[in-house]
């Protein structure tokens, strides 16, 4: 920069200052008792942006002067321009970000909300201790089916529609593998059937002349029941076996006539289109609500697989478990899942038995199957994976 312009620049900041000067003691004039007052008088030698404290909620706060825009600020404040997209966030007020006028006043932190204390952050105990609340849950009924169901499920062979693809109102042939309900020709001899069940009869007579009274599953007129399709197989991860199959729900159904072995059903609702070869099930209940139970006995058991298609589960994922009603599981009860190892390196760990247990997850059981559950993980602190071991602890 020349001298001459060094020279001009001071000269007109000398007369900017003197004007300064001259109209304060015009106005002090002008106005009593204003001559007494402390004026001040803008120090060039100071930052162009000047900061204010609150005195009232602390916050940091910066009121806009004549030609400021989000990008100065964040310059002069941060020495960052692109910081601007956080200090706007800090100010809710301001509804277009190109447009702030002087006298404004910019929050330069985030405000905490109105009536709301603060809390101070505290460090008690670890986060893999027991957690002992009880909450009640609306578990989905998520689609899986059990070996046994899946081997007792009807087949959809044929419809009174002349098409492929079938939905609500449409009637369709299934072939049960159950034989069709009938009425026994002696009533009394039903109503003494200790076995008896809502759906099949036991017969006390085991002389097979008489085929209206027999034991075992039956269909009959009326009965309900759901339509689905097989997506995949669910594997144990230890023994390899099969434990059941992921479904898909594809809708409901009710019996119209089961003279003829293939029995006549109603498509009352569909979910998804219905073709030949879906299967005939039970009727799953969509929701439901699931409290927790006391557990009357101690096992130890294994997590099989995930309801959804991933490496790791989580809160609120679905869990299979290889532990079920016969091994004295009901639905509520609720399973620890133990971790023991390096966080980092547990797969160069020489003994395992040199670790302590963990609790890393809870789940609690929404469906007791014969041989395993279907439960919901209600808590956890790290991820979950297939094969981890669930401790059912008695009273817990």
């Amino acid at each position: 920069m020349s001298a001459r312009a060094t020279a001009a620049i001071a000269a007109h900041a000398s007369a900017v200052l003197a004007s300064a000067v001259l109209a304060t003691a015009v106005l002090a004039a002008a106005v009593p008792g204003l001559a007494a007052a402390q004026v001040s008088v803008p120090d060039v030698s100071q930052p162009a942006i000047r900061v204010e404290q609150s005195n009232v909620a602390g916050e940091r706060t910066y009121v806009v002067e004549p030609g400021d825009t989000l990008w100065s600020i964040a310059e002069g404040l941060y020495d960052e321009p692109w910081y601007w997209p956080s200090l706007w966030s800090y100010n809710p007020q301001i509804t277009n970000p190109h447009l702030i006028y002087a006298g404004d006043l910019l929050y330069l932190s985030r405000k905490p909300p109105q009536g709301i204390a603060q809390k101070a952050l505290t460090f008690a105990g670890s986060r893999y201790e027991g957690v002992k609340s009880a909450p009640t849950e609306l578990a989905r009924r998520v689609g899986y089916i059990t070996s046994r169901d899946y081997r007792e499920s009807g087949t959809i062979e044929a419809s009174r529609e002349e098409r492929n693809m079938l939905g609500t109102l449409d009637e369709v042939y299934v072939r049960f593998l159950m034989r069709r309900c009938r009425e026994a020709t002696d009533k009394a001899k039903a109503d003494d059937a200790a076995d008896s069940r809502d759906g099949e009869i036991v017969s006390l007579d085991k002389n097979p002349a008489e085929p209206e009274v027999f034991s075992g599953p039956c269909v009959r007129d009326a009965d309900r029941f759901t339509f689905y399709r097989v997506e995949r197989e669910v594997v144990h991860p230890l023994t390899g076996k099969v434990v059941g199959f992921k479904i898909n729900f594809l809708g409901e159904g009710k019996v119209l006539a089961t003279a003829r072995p293939l029995a006549t059903v109603l498509l009352t609702r569909a979910y998804s289109e219905i073709s030949r070869g879906d299967l005939v099930t039970n009727v799953f209940e969509p929701l439901q609500l699931v409290k927790p139970v006391p557990n009357k006995v101690e096992l130890v058991g294994t997590i099989v697989d995930f309801h959804h298609e991933t490496t790791a589960a989580g809160a609120w994922h679905y869990v299979y478990i290889d532990k079920g009603a016969d091994d004295n599981v009901a639905r509520g009860n609720r399973f620890e899942i133990m971790w023991r190892g390096d966080g980092l390196r547990r797969a160069q760990v020489k003994d395992l038995r040199d670790f302590p247990d963990e609790q890393i997850g809870i789940a609690m059981v929404v469906e007791a199957y014969d041989r395993h559950s279907l439960a919901v993980m209600t808590h956890s602190v790290r991820e979950i994976e297939r094969g981890m071991p669930a401790v059912m602890a008695k009273g817990f």
